[in-house]
């Protein structure tokens, strides 16, 4: 106990020195901080100037630049530290006392912290994705060391820790460069599949949006109540826009190709039955 003691008085006569704060150390300090600020600039427009220059990874370039920020900042601190006369093993010691209390208050912090450096670093998604992660859909905006943030697609900013992005399942819908839609369709019990099939087929490949490899499917999907369901199967672009347009464009044009075809899109009917007595 005497020792604890001791540690803390000393750490505590150091911290006291950094109170007393003489010009020259004033100025050391202030040199210090507008330093590392100037660096931390410096580093970015180096890092912005090499990616426009050879085309490197724009978020390899966002890592580094966070990466460079963090260690630059806690550089300048140390040497703050220095320049006050704070003993590092003093301060190291008391911290130490109190870091198993602290720690519990900010375990949801050092989570949040060690979470976001590891998306920095393994790039489960990028900015400009578009994810669906704990309820929410949309895109991601910005990726900060505490908490990420996402525009959903209803113009919403939801702004989720990155522990929950780390440790819960997120889906990724822009991973890859094609996405598929399904588009369903009823036939009349009456009219030819075979045909049917054949103007879907033709009203995939004539959509805007739909692309040609992988080759679109038409597929007998079930026998429904009142039709027989196909399912109409594409690839577009993997952006949720692109998605839209084409399964809107590909309704209108599998529409119109059975109304010239005189193919029924037939629709539920309930008969119902009045027995009047007499």
């Amino acid at each position: 106990m005497q020792r604890v003691q001791e540690t803390v008085s000393n750490a505590s006569g150091s911290l006291q020195f950094g109170l007393n704060l003489t010009p020259e150390a004033g100025i050391l300090v202030a040199a210090t901080l507008i330093g590392t600020w100037t660096v931390n600039k410096i580093s970015n427009r180096l890092v912005d100037r090499a990616v426009e220059e050879r085309g490197g990874d724009k978020h390899a370039a966002f890592t580094a630049k966070k990466v460079t920020a963090y260690t630059s900042y806690t550089l300048g601190l140390v040497v703050v530290l220095g320049i006050l006369g704070v003993d590092p093993s003093a301060l190291a010691s008391v911290l130490g006392l109190v870091g198993l209390g602290v720690s519990f208050a900010l375990r949801d912090v050092i989570s949040n912290f060690i979470s976001g450096l590891m998306i920095l670093v393994n790039k489960p998604f990028e900015i400009g994705d578009q994810i669906r992660v704990d309820g929410y859909e949309g895109t991601i905006k910005d990726i900060r060391i505490r908490a990420s943030d996402i525009k959903t697609f209803d113009g919403r900013k939801v702004i989720v820790p990155n522990s929950t992005l780390y440790n819960d399942i997120v889906v990724n819908d822009t991973a890859y460069a094609q996405r598929r839609f399904n588009v369903v369709v009823g036939v009349g019990y009456d009219d030819n599949i075979k045909e049917a099939s054949d103007l879907a087929e033709e009203a995939l490949e004539e959509t805007d949006g739909v692309l040609s490899v992988p080759s679109p499917q038409v597929l007998v999907d079930e026998l429904g109540g009142s039709s027989v369901n196909l399912k109409l199967r594409g690839w577009t672009k993997p952006e949720r826009a692109d998605q839209l347009r084409a399964a809107s464009k590909l309704t209108e044009n599998i529409k119109q190709k059975y109304d010239d075809a005189g193919i029924d899109i037939p629709y539920p009917i309930r008969t119902v039955n009045l027995n009047e007595e007499q």
